[in-house]
């Protein structure tokens, strides 16, 4: 934890407080939106394998090798891939929460920060699971994204913390620091 605050305060205004400092949860995650993503990556793979599989047993053109390879390549990353690289992004992704605002720091390569003004913000949103992370929305969300948080690496972008372990005490410091904000 003080590793994560350590990184954290150099992203600090002087004389800004920081309250509460995480990560999102690590290793593979599965959401509501794999029961979509992974019948479609077998399909996929499965047709583009046929496909190459029938391709082979004729001449094959050098283009449609490399055409069959990058298709291939993509269904290899659309079933187990994506999840690899959702855990590596997540790995590098804190999560902050001071006394003026809330602070994504991402990045893989490069680090890049968000900042979340609470004075300013105009909704929050809880999301809780039976073992007590959950995930925080901060700001009006579009309808479309609710409960969806993308496939792959994209899973954890936008302006979220995505399930964050002990969710309910999390949220709480964050309507804690709206509200002295607000005042």
């Amino acid at each position: 934890m003080a590793a994560l605050e350590d990184e954290l305060h150099s992203y600090l205004d002087p004389g800004e407080k920081l309250l509460w400092a995480g990560r999102p949860v690590q290793g593979i995650v599965f959401t509501p939106l794999d029961w979509y993503f992974i019948p479609f990556s077998v399909v996929w793979l499965g047709f583009v394998l046929y496909i190459f599989w029938q391709g082979s047993t004729t001449t094959p053109e050098p283009m449609g090798a490399v055409v069959s390879v990058l298709f291939v390549g993509i269904g290899v990353y659309l079933l187990v891939g994506r999840f690899f690289a959702d855990s590596f992004y997540r790995s590098r992704l804190v999560y902050g929460v001071t006394d003026r605002r809330a602070i994504i720091a991402s990045g893989v390569f490069n680090r890049s920060v968000q900042s979340i003004d609470l004075s300013s913000l105009s909704g929050l949103k809880r999301e809780d699971r039976r073992d007590g992370s959950g995930t925080i929305s901060f700001g009006d969300q579009p309808w479309y994204w609710t409960g969806w948080y993308g496939p792959g690496f994209l899973r954890s972008v936008g302006t979220i913390f995505f399930r964050v372990a002990d969710v309910k005490n999390v949220y709480t410091i964050v309507r804690e620091a709206m509200q002295r904000q607000k005042k």
